[in-house]
């Protein structure tokens, strides 16, 4: 059964989960067992409960009979009930003598007594009736016929599936939450299912191996030590910089693979860093030159309108620009205003021209002016969804909003500010294929927000390879000054015919 949910848990953090170049799933941890046990009770009961309730009438099970038979007296239950009715008694009797002569508690008492007494009338009721012959729960096929598939049957059936269905989908649910560690990243997937592969809310936060500075694995109480759960805390190096995944399955384990991960990347991309850097700078080698190419799905909105909306994203392969726009459902729900207007207005015109016998020429004057209107608002609406920008180069995100002919207000955050990529889709967005990417940023620059861009984990993807790259170039320009003087040096020694010299006799 483990193995299976492990399967499960790395199946689905695949599926979450668009790998760059080279990058593969190391190790995946999801939510405790003990977190799926808890969040069952309700569905489980409720099964339990329906399905029982439609089995008991089935077979001919009643309520509350009271033509069950002869008086039963004072049989055993009754003594039974008899019992809990003193021990109300003694219970209510003791309160209200602790509470004579103190107000305070007596009006805080007061609530307690009266439930006290409320439920031991109830049971003295309940005593009477089973006194004379009453049955709570009573068999008779007889008497309770053709209740299998009655009305009130049927609605438990549905009841009992409604509550098959829950259970499914908070399994699923709990399947869906897990911590991911890459050989580049840790990514942190939570997804909030209402039906399962269609709709479905789903968030990530990342940080990459790089950046991580601790890991901190926490067992709080004796249950979570026993059991084998607790919670995992990422900490970046960077400023704000964290990710807590609580009620993980075996956080100890989860925390030695990253810190693993974390030394042998260290170590791993040091070494070819300094190699590198030495060729290129001392020893004059030729740099690689990066590529850029369209790796990335580009949507087009509807075919016959492919004119009004442009490639999104657009996608410069001389210097690896990319430029994204909201989602083209969004350019087409901004003239729906315009279209209204048009139909509207044509209507309007066409009701005054039959009934308050409008002139033809008025018609036409009026049907022209209508569609110069048309035309300019719905001309004016396209433009403002094609000038509001999304923007990603190798060294910036930038985020426009511009009016036509207008304001514009332009943000703009280096990538080595930003210190977490994440994305949010809502259960509608998640079916239409948007979503909204947050980028945060160290210092005062707050938030960045793509709002509403197409496949948000692939703008993600694209992020997180840019700010890779920005990174180690980042790392390279901190070595140029001493790589420079490395080079002159090396330069000075072949001059001076210093180098491959072999040592002076003694």
């Amino acid at each position: 059964m483990l193995h299976f949910l492990k399967d499960l848990l790395l199946e689905d953090a695949s599926e979450a989960l668009d790998l760059g170049e080279g990058e593969h799933i190391l190790h995946v941890t999801g939510r405790h067992w003990i977190v799926l046990l808890s969040r069952l009770i309700g569905p489980v009961l409720g099964i339990a409960f329906f399905a029982g309730l439609a089995f008991y009438r089935s077979i001919g099970g009643g309520f509350l009979v009271t033509d069950a038979g002869e008086p039963v007296g004072l049989d055993f239950f009754n003594w039974l009930l008899i019992s809990i009715e003193a021990l109300l008694l003694l219970l209510w009797t003791t309160l209200w003598v602790r509470t004579s002569g103190n107000a305070k508690a007596k009006k805080e008492d007061l609530r307690t007594r009266n439930i006290i007494l409320g439920a031991g009338g109830v049971l003295l009721l309940l005593i009477y009736y089973r006194y004379n012959g009453g049955r709570l729960f009573y068999v008779d096929s007889a008497m309770f016929v053709r209740q299998t598939f009655d009305f009130i049957n049927i609605v438990l059936y549905i009841f009992t599936g409604l509550s098959l269905l829950f259970t499914f989908f908070t399994t699923y649910d709990w399947l869906n939450d897990e911590l991911i560690l890459t050989n580049k990243r840790v990514v942190y997937d939570n997804d909030q299912v209402f039906i399962p592969k269609l709709i479905e809310r789903r968030s990530q936060e990342q940080i990459f191996i790089e950046d991580i500075q601790d890991v901190v694995a926490a067992t709080k109480s004796y249950s979570q030590h026993w059991l084998g759960f607790g919670t995992i805390i990422v900490k970046s190096a960077r400023i704000g910089g964290q990710i807590a995944f609580d009620s993980a399955s075996n956080p100890r384990t989860m925390q030695k693979k990253i810190m693993d991960e974390v030394n042998s990347y260290r170590k791993q991309r040091s070494e070819e860093d300094f190699n590198r850097m030495i060729e290129t700078r001392v020893y004059n080698a030729k740099p690689e030159k990066r590529v850029f190419k369209k790796d990335i799905k580009i949507s087009n909105g509807v075919r016959f309108l492919q004119w009004f909306f442009p490639e999104n994203p657009e996608i410069n392969e001389d210097n690896g620009t990319i430029t994204w726009r909201a989602h083209w459902i969004f350019g087409l729900k901004a003239q729906i205003g315009p279209v209204l207007l048009l139909f509207g207005g044509m209507l309007s015109i066409a009701i005054a021209a039959n009934f308050l016998l409008m002139s033809a020429l008025l018609s036409t004057v009026l049907s022209v002016v209508l569609i110069i209107f048309f035309v300019a608002w719905g001309a004016w609406e396209i433009e403002d969804y094609r000038n509001d920008l999304y923007i990603l180069n190798q060294t910036n995100v930038i985020d426009i909003e511009k009016k036509p002919f207008g304001p514009e207000d332009r943000r703009q955050a280096s990538l080595g500010a930003v210190t977490n990529v994440s994305f949010e889709t809502s259960f509608i967005s998640n079916l239409l294929g948007y979503g909204n990417v947050v980028l945060e940023t160290a210092g005062g620059g707050g938030k960045f927000t793509f709002d509403r861009v197409p496949r948000p984990r692939d703008v993600v993807q694209k992020i997180n390879d840019y700010q890779v790259a920005f990174k180690r170039n980042e790392k390279e320009r901190a070595f140029n000054d001493t790589l420079t003087l490395l080079k002159y040096y090396h330069d000075a020694q072949q001059r001076h015919q210093e180098l491959n010299v072999p040592p002076a006799a003694s």
